[in-house]
């Protein structure tokens, strides 16, 4: 699942703002730096990059959703 989204930008759900992320491989960067990842997709699960950690959150077709918590979404993944 986490290359389906390669290339594709992460925006905040319901605004009309820039790009916050993007998706390279399965990795993801702060849009516009070139800086290290931030965050790791493996499967349908978004953890921070380089640490063995619980999810921070979790993808749900194209909606990212807080992990754990039956929140609206948070972000959403676009072309």
């Amino acid at each position: 699942m986490s290359d389906q989204f390669d290339g594709m930008k992460i925006y905040e759900y319901m605004r009309a703002t820039q790009a916050k992320y993007v998706i390279k491989g399965h990795k993801i960067h702060e849009n516009m730096r070139a800086t290290q990842p931030i965050y790791e997709i493996r499967g349908n699960k978004i953890h921070e990059y380089m640490r063995a950690s619980q999810p921070v959150y979790e993808i749900r077709g194209n909606k990212i959703h807080e992990y754990m918590k039956a929140t609206q979404a948070i972000y959403e993944i676009k072309a």
